[in-house]
C-alpha cells in the first residue's frame, strides 16, 4: 500500500485520501493497472475525500459477474430455465476466496480477473470496434505486469492457427499491443537485478541442488536458496531466516546474475523442462491458498466458509495437475477446430501452462505461489468454458433428438 500515491501506508480498508495527489508519473510501479487505480481515485475524489476499498471491490465483483454472464451467452441464449441453473452452478469455482480476495486488494495480478472474461467474449462475439477493444484489453493485461507481456502475441497466434477469418485490423491491433508491452517491459527495470538474482540462486541453482544435480564451478553453493533479504528456502516450511546473518550473497552476485544462466541450466538437460511442473517444490506452490515464502504466511484470510471451501475443493480436485490438464486441453482444441470457441481453449490453455515457466524463470521459487495467480485463474476460466461447451453440445443433441421424435 505504500506504493499507492493517494494514501498513507498502513491504513484501514477505508481512509481519507490526500488533498493533493502525488503526480501520476511518480508511481513506484508504472503500469496500466496503477493508472486505472489512480484515475478511479481521482474521479471519486470529486465526490468524496474517502477511499473505500470494499466499495471498489464490490463494484469490481459486480462487473466481474456481468462479464461472466456475457461470456456465457456465447453458449446459451437463455431461452430455457435450466440455462440459468447451469450458469449458476458452473461459476461457483470462479467465486472462490482465492479469486475474490485478489479483487479486494491492490495486487496487480487481479487485472486478469476483470479483463480475461470480457476478452474471451470479444474474441468470439462480433462487437462494435472489436479491434480497438482487443487492443485495449490485451494491452491492459500485457502492460500491467511483465509476466504477461506475451499475451497479445499468443492471441494473435491463436487466431491464425484456428484459421480465424478476421480483418487485418485485429492482427495489427494485437501486434501493436505486443510492441507496446515490449516497450513497457524494457522500461520496467527497477526490480530487474532482484529478479535476475532470484532466478539464479532462488530458482535454477536451487532446482539443481534439490534434485541432486551438480552445480557449475562458478556458482557459490553457500548462496543457493538464499534470497536478497537473507531468507533461506526450506522444503517443509517454505522459508526460514538464514542462520548465517549478513552473508551478503545478493551484494556479491547480483551484478553477474542473468536470466540466460537460468535457461542454460535447463538447456544442458532439456528433459528437465518437461519434468519441472512435477518438481515437488514447485507442486507445493501450485495451490490457491497463496502464501509469501513461508507456507504459514498467507496472503489472504477469508471468513466466509463457503468461498473458502470452494478454494480448498479446487486444490483437492486439481491439485498439482492444473498444468497437465491445461496442456491436454490445448491438444484437444486442435481436434475441435470446427468449434468457434476452440480458440479460447488454446489461448487460455497455453497462457495457463506457460505462466508456470514464466514465473519460475522470472524469480524462481521466491513468491512463486502468488506469481501463479494468473495461471490458476486462467485455468478456472478454461474449465468454465470447457464445461459450457460441453453443456451446449448436450443441449443441442437433446434438441435434435426432440425434433426427430416429433417428426
Amino acid at each position: 500500500m505504500a506504493q499507492i500515491p493517494f494514501m498513507n501506508p498502513y491504513m484501514p480498508l477505508a481512509w481519507q485520501m490526500k488533498v493533493h495527489f502525488q503526480p501520476i508519473w511518480q508511481l513506484n510501479e508504472f503500469s496500466v493497472y496503477s493508472i486505472m487505480l489512480y484515475l478511479y481515485a481521482s474521479i471519486i475524489s470529486l465526490l468524496t475525500s474517502w477511499f473505500d476499498l470494499m466499495l471498489m471491490a464490490s463494484m469490481l465483483k459486480f462487473i466481474y459477474l456481468l462479464e461472466l454472464f456475457a461470456l456465457s451467452k456465447i453458449f446459451f441464449d437463455y431461452t430455457r430455465k435450466p440455462h440459468y441453473f447451469i450458469f449458476t452452478l458452473f461459476i461457483i469455482q470462479l467465486f472462490s476466496s482465492s479469486i475474490l480476495s485478489f479483487i479486494a486488494s491492490f495486487y496487480q495480478d487481479s487485472i486478469v480477473v476483470f479483463t480475461l472474461p470480457i476478452l474471451c467474449y470479444v474474441l468470439c462475439k462480433p462487437v462494435k470496434y472489436q479491434s480497438c477493444m482487443l487492443f485495449l484489453l490485451a494491452s491492459a493485461i500485457a502492460c500491467t505486469k511483465t509476466q504477461y507481456f506475451y499475451l497479445p502475441l499468443l492471441i494473435l497466434v491463436g487466431l491464425w492457427l484456428f484459421n480465424e477469418k478476421v480483418d487485418k485490423k485485429k492482427y495489427i491491433a494485437l501486434f501493436l499491443s505486443f510492441v507496446m508491452a515490449l516497450i513497457v517491459v524494457s522500461h520496467s527495470n527497477k526490480t530487474l537485478p532482484l529478479n535476475k538474482y532470484n532466478s539464479n540462486y532462488f530458482g535454477a541453482y536451487l532446482y539443481q541442488t534439490l534434485n541432486h544435480i551438480e552445480l557449475d564451478s562458478s556458482v557459490e553453493a553457500e548462496c543457493v536458496g538464499i534470497d536478497p533479504w537473507n531468507q533461506k528456502y526450506d522444503f517443509n516450511l517454505g522459508s526460514v531466516v538464514n542462520p548465517k546473518p549478513k552473508i551478503g550473497c545478493y551484494a556479491r552476485h547480483h551484478s553477474d546474475a542473468s536470466f540466460s544462466k537460468s535457461f542454460a541450466v535447463f538447456f544442458k538437460r532439456p528433459a528437465n523442462l518437461l519434468t519441472l511442473p512435477f518438481d515437488p517444490s514447485i507442486q507445493r506452490q501450485m495451490k490457491e491458498e497463496y502464501f509469501n515464502l513461508a507456507y504459514a504466511n498467507k496472503y489472504f484470510s477469508s471468513h466466509d466458509q463457503f468461498v473458502s471451501m470452494v478454494t480448498e475443493l479446487k486444490d483437492d480436485i486439481y491439485g498439482p495437475w492444473r498444468y497437465l490438464i491445461a496442456v491436454l486441453i490445448v491438444l484437444l482444441s486442435f481436434f475441435l477446430k470446427s468449434n468457434p470457441q476452440a480458440k479460447l481453449m488454446f489461448i487460455l490453455g497455453v497462457f495457463c501452462s506457460s505462466q508456470l515457466y514464466i514465473a519460475f524463470f522470472g524469480e524462481g521459487y521466491r513468491d512463486m505461489s502468488r506469481h501463479l495467480f494468473a495461471m490458476n485463474f486462467s485455468f478456472d476460466l478454461l474449465i468454465f468454458i470447457c464445461m459450457m461447451m460441453l453443456a451446449q453440445a448436450l443441449f443441442k443433441r437433446w434438441q435434435n433428438r426432440a425434433v426427430v421424435s416429433i417428426k
